[in-house]
């Protein structure tokens, strides 16, 4: 019953626009203070013991890191580089620059690990032009957003690095685990924006070709170094996911400041900021978070819903449906960090009972995460494309309906098809 009580305060919180941090914390110090009429009082201790422990994870350390490097390369003009290349090899094909925009997204999902500073770096170039060449804010707006829906997948991704920590399984593993989903959710986008243009009569780019077109390859090419260089990295063991960050930034810092010599101390004191400001509102997250879940684990939650999955059925392949259905439901209303917190000490000791690989089921939970970012009514992706293109959250949605469609499909064929994500880390890792 104060379990109850406490989420629907959480929620209420949300809708109300508090932050998410924020909203998670006081709905826990609720819980502690409700709990000291009940027979068993939580000593206030524990919050500030939860809330510390939420934090205290070297793998933890890789997140500033990534973020610091995704800054850098924004500053140093890298999105724009990513994006002539994209438009330089796909933009005269069917789909014009909804094609630069899923290639693009792709590309930067390699450096920031972030689907929103994707959405917002590539949006705030592509949409103003896209909407010049005759396509529709909606559709410029959707086809962004769902873009970006790659990065958390491609490697290196900061819900990974998360959900490693919080679940204690590899992340090394995790981020080759989403090389091959990542491609296909890219080839799958790629797929549909052909076939919408085709329909639509849309626009294509003019065929770079020559001189121009190696110039633009050779600006482009050698951010793209930083995804192999975290690759190889895993593959061979020479670095840890904080490890291999840190690589990553001092690839950055040459790159910015020594070939395109475009990263000078302002801009670098300015991208320092920027991840300081970022890294702090997700960790707070994080520490407010695994108080909440701690919480709701003391209050019976992951008994309850074992059994209440249990008793509608102990068939894995109908209890992973429950869970993609769960957690596309819940990642609607919630934010990914509370609920990877929340039920990954339910979930994971559950399935993995019924033989179902942890990091299969961590690419699958951080999939069906990802997908809720473009669901109304909490979708961040959807909120930031909306601001950039100026239109309404459902009109990005109604806008990239047929490509989240194509990567529900995916989501799908993922759950059912665990070699597709266990191929790579059964070759390489084990």
């Amino acid at each position: 019953m104060l379990l109850t009580i406490v989420v629907i305060l959480l929620f209420l919180f949300i809708l109300l626009g508090m932050d998410i941090a924020y909203a998670v914390g006081v709905a826990s110090l609720a819980f502690i203070a409700f709990s000291q009429f009940d027979a068993r009082p939580i000593n206030p201790v524990l919050f500030v013991q939860e809330l510390t422990a939420g934090v205290d994870s070297f793998a933890l350390l890789a997140i500033p890191m990534f973020v610091f490097a995704g800054e850098l390369m924004t500053k140093a003009g890298v999105t724009r580089r990513l994006i002539a290349l994209a438009s330089s090899l796909v933009g005269h094909r069917p789909g014009g620059l909804a094609n630069v925009g899923i290639t693009g997204n792709f590309f930067m999902a390699g450096i920031s690990g972030s689907a929103i500073a994707d959405a917002a770096a590539t949006g705030s170039i592509l949409v103003p032009e896209m909407k010049k060449r005759g396509y529709s804010a909606s559709y410029s707006a959707g086809v962004i957003s769902a873009a970006a829906c790659v990065a958390p997948i491609i490697p290196p991704s900061i819900m990974f690095i998360l959900l490693g920590s919080i679940a204690n399984i590899s992340v090394g593993e995790l981020f080759v685990a989403g090389i091959v989903p990542g491609i296909l959710m890219f080839v799958c986008m790629i797929v549909t924006s052909g076939v919408i243009a085709r329909r639509r009569g849309l626009p294509v780019e003019r065929r770079i070709e020559g001189a121009e077109f190696w110039a633009i390859v050779r600006g482009g090419i050698l951010p793209l170094g930083a995804p192999v260089l975290i690759i190889l990295s895993k593959v061979f063991g020479i670095a840890t996911p904080t490890e291999s960050a840190a690589l990553i930034v001092l690839y950055t810092l040459i790159l910015g400041a020594l070939i395109y010599r475009d990263l000078g101390p302002k801009n670098f004191m300015s991208a320092a900021v920027s991840a300081a400001m970022t890294t702090s509102v997700i960790m707070m997250t994080v520490a407010m978070s695994q108080i909440f879940g701690s919480l709701a684990i003391m209050a019976g939650l992951g008994t309850a819903l074992t059994s209440a999955m249990l008793a509608i059925t102990d068939n894995p392949i109908l209890i992973l449906l429950l869970v993609n259905i769960g957690l596309l439901v819940l990642g609607t209303v919630m934010e990914p960090v509370p609920l990877m917190l929340i039920l990954s000490p339910i979930l994971f000791p559950m399935l993995g009972s019924m033989g179902v690989d942890p990091i299969h089921l961590g690419l699958v939970m951080v999939y069906n995460l990802v997908l809720g970012g473009v669901t109304p009514p909490v979708g961040l992706n959807l909120f930031v494309m909306a601001r950039v293109a100026r239109v309404s959250i459902m009109d990005v949605f109604w806008g990239g309906l047929p490509y989240y469609a194509v990567l529900y499909v995916l989501l799908i064929v993922l759950t059912y098809v665990p070699s597709i994500t266990l191929f790579l880390p059964t070759l390489l890792m084990r």
